[in-house]
């Protein structure tokens, strides 16, 4: 394995070698005093935000597959949305056209609109709601799983709570 030389397999300098090995040693040491390798540690209580999302159309069994308690989940990336607080349904909202062309909001038989509130891990920022490292938007649609239900809601409104 050394020749004569002091090289191992024929190509590496036993000195340089070890100065190799001591110096990633040392790097190793400084980055796990600095904590790279340690889990983060929390210094203020989790921050909370009460999350409202919206549909405005939904068939009327499956908001009653819900229950306060419930978990939440957005279903692209699978980040917890915490727990459902609050459940509201309403007549649902569907745009049509009248006779004369214009646009008028109707409701249609066998569906509702529902309106979810929970209380979500997370914070809401100038530029965005941060949830399970993600970004979020004010008015954007999202998958999210409520206990047996599906969703496909858009965010109305973030509050933070603590």
């Amino acid at each position: 394995m050394i020749d004569k030389n002091g090289k191992l397999f024929g190509r590496i300098n036993i000195i340089d070698l070890s100065f190799l090995v001591i110096l990633l040693a040392a790097a190793l040491f400084i980055l796990h005093a600095a904590g790279v390798f340690s889990p983060e540690k929390a210094a203020a209580p989790e921050e909370k935000m009460l999350l409202t999302m919206f549909q405005e159309e939904v068939n009327s069994f499956t908001p009653s597959n819900v229950k306060t308690g419930d978990p939440v989940t957005e279903s692209f990336q699978n980040i917890s949305f915490g727990k459902l607080v609050d459940i509201e349904t309403g007549d649902s909202i569907n745009w049509g056209a009248d006779e004369e062309g214009r646009q008028v909001k109707t409701k249609k038989d066998g569906f509702v609109s529902v309106r979810l509130v929970m209380e979500t891990p997370g914070k809401v920022g100038p530029s965005g709601l941060t949830i399970g490292g993600a970004k979020y938007y004010i008015g954007q649609f999202y998958v999210i799983r409520v206990g047996k239900a599906t969703f496909y809601a858009r965010i109305e409104s973030a509050e933070q709570i603590r």
